[in-house]
């Protein structure tokens, strides 16, 4: 798959995610079985701003030629994908969340990986 299709792909992934946590924060989480008190929708309204600014960052990147700059927005969101895995399998495996939580798991991990893929060709 051309990275260009990759960072589409991953820019809608945090469109979506992003405007469901800053507009409708209760209601994106319900369905993993989430309830949130009033600080938790503050800070996943803030968490969905951050996913918008990814998933434009991804946008605006998907046509750009090779560069270290390039390479270091891949790589560091192949890291940020890894990172954020941890949390989600410890919050999933421990209760924090229903089944579902799975496969926001799997999201990061194969967003994770087609990072890594493309961050680190040379």
């Amino acid at each position: 798959m051309p990275l260009s299709t990759f960072l589409l792909i991953a820019a809608v992934i945090e469109v979506l995610f992003g405007l469901g946590f800053l507009l409708l924060p209760e209601a994106a989480l319900a369905p993993l079985g989430v309830r949130l008190n009033p600080a938790g929708i503050m800070l996943a309204r803030v968490f969905g701003a951050a996913l918008i600014s990814f998933a434009l960052l991804f946008w605006w990147v998907r046509e750009a030629t090779p560069s270290q700059a390039l390479t270091a927005i891949l790589r560091a969101a192949a890291i940020y994908f890894a990172v954020s895995t941890i949390p989600l399998v410890l919050g999933v495996s421990g209760g924090l969340a229903n089944a579902l939580g799975w496969g926001t798991v799997v999201i990061h991990v194969g967003l994770a990986a087609g990072f890594w893929h493309y961050g680190m060709r040379k």
